[in-house]
């Protein structure tokens, strides 16, 4: 595989990774709009946000989630908007690490799509931390390897990207998978 191959091929992956992380963090605010009240609380009680500020919080929070997902999307914005989501995915995962920290680990972290709460670990700072890594490639790639348009594999990739994470995330949640969980 000569060089040129090589460049096309990584910048084919970072494409697609950034398609699947537009989407979810499209998604991310579509679920937090559609749960506003929900949501509103967890801000409260797992962001630590003041009663009075939530609403606010929550509102700024879902238009940088929308905000880091459309500039992923157009490739002249894709080193912004990767590096948005890489800031995203790594303040969600402090905020994770100081719940557990705190002794809060079974507070809902809104992290999962589903009515399902799960207690707080590993899992959860890993997979927010590998986000925000794979946003830095992207991000890396988008900056120095030049940017491709995306086009309908790209769009194909992301879904089963997300379609994977969605996965993932259900078949962590199973107990007896999660009884021999490290802390």
């Amino acid at each position: 595989m000569g060089d040129t191959s090589l460049v096309g091929a990584v910048q084919s992956l970072a494409a697609q990774m950034a398609t699947f992380q537009a989407m979810l963090l499209a998604a991310s605010a579509v679920h937090k709009a559609a749960r506003w009240t929900h949501s509103r609380n967890l801000m409260r009680q797992f962001a630590g946000v003041p009663g009075v500020l939530a609403a606010s919080s929550l509102s700024a929070a879902t238009a940088v989630e929308l905000a880091a997902a459309a500039l992923l999307m157009v490739p002249a914005y894709r080193t912004p908007g990767a590096v948005l989501a890489a800031l995203i995915w790594t303040l969600y995962a402090a905020l994770i690490v100081r719940a557990i920290v705190q002794g809060r680990r079974d507070v809902d972290c809104g992290c999962s799509f589903g009515p399902t709460s799960r207690p707080l670990g590993s899992f959860q700072i890993s997979r927010n931390l590998v986000l925000a890594a794979l946003a830095l490639f992207i991000a890396w790639v988008s900056a120095f390897g030049g940017a491709l348009p995306a086009q309908g594999t790209f769009v194909l990739g992301g879904l089963a990207l997300l379609a994977l994470y969605g996965a993932l995330d259900q078949v962590m949640a199973l107990q007896p998978l999660r009884s021999g969980e490290l802390t």
